[in-house]
């Protein structure tokens, strides 16, 4: 709008220029001349009104298109508007969304660390209930055998003492290292093997198949057998007479 009126300052200023001039010339010529000066003149003006007008319309049409450029502009800053809008909002749930499922972690958190607690008591607390069954399983065969001693002993029961078996491991020729190892796992007599099997003698660190093959020999030499049923009593071994 500014544009515009500036425009029209600027014909009106124009007009009038011309016009003085129109005058000053008239003073001093004919009144023909003055008609066809003054015909040239306003032919002159309306030519440059229409000029004026031409680029006014030319103005006017800038103006409207920019009109419309600028309602396109806002109308579509309103739309990015409404979705900031909505994004916000959406952030908004998404950051309660956040918080709930923070909380709801925490609390399965300490819910996992009470169960893992839990259950660290409740194994501790099978491994000692196994520990006492094992011991107690133990201390029954112990019993059972200390009975079957004394039975042996009394006479009560028929049976024949196996003096191979009451003999030290190392009669057995086997190496002072692979003895120190049997030692350590409680084998310090021959009976001490019936309980067991080559499997169980080859898990021991520095007892090799070598070895186990001696004890093995060894065995069979003097009739005797891993796993065979014999009753101690004391260092000595029995083993149950057979009709």
């Amino acid at each position: 709008m500014e544009t515009l009126d500036i425009t029209m300052l600027i014909g009106l200023v124009l007009m009038i220029t011309a016009l003085v001039i129109l005058y000053r010339c008239a003073r001093g010529k004919s009144r023909r001349q003055r008609m066809n000066e003054l015909a040239d003149t306003l032919l002159s003006i309306h030519d440059s009104l229409e000029l004026q007008v031409r680029r006014l319309e030319t103005l006017s049409g800038e103006i409207a298109s920019d009109n419309e450029k600028c309602s396109a502009l806002q109308y579509r800053i309103g739309l990015l508007q409404d979705t900031v809008d909505s994004l916000e909002y959406r952030r908004d749930e998404l950051d309660r969304d956040n918080q709930s499922m923070t909380r709801t972690n925490n609390e399965l958190k300490r819910s996992n660390a009470e169960l893992v607690e839990k259950a660290a008591r409740l194994r501790d607390s099978i491994a000692h209930d196994e520990q006492a069954i094992c011991e107690a399983e133990q201390s029954i065969d112990l019993l059972k055998r200390i009975k079957e001693g004394l039975e042996i002993a009394m006479s009560n029961i028929p049976a024949e003492e196996v003096p191979y078996l009451s003999q030290p491991i190392f009669s057995m020729g086997i190496t002072p290292s692979a003895q120190n190892h049997l030692a350590a796992h409680g084998i310090q007599y021959i009976g001490d093997l019936l309980r067991l099997d080559e499997q169980y003698l080859l898990e021991i660190w520095g007892v090799g198949p070598a070895t186990v093959e001696k004890i093995q020999a060894k065995m069979d030499e003097n009739g005797v057998c891993f796993g065979m049923d014999a009753i101690r009593v004391d260092n000595r071994w029995y083993r149950r007479k057979t009709d």
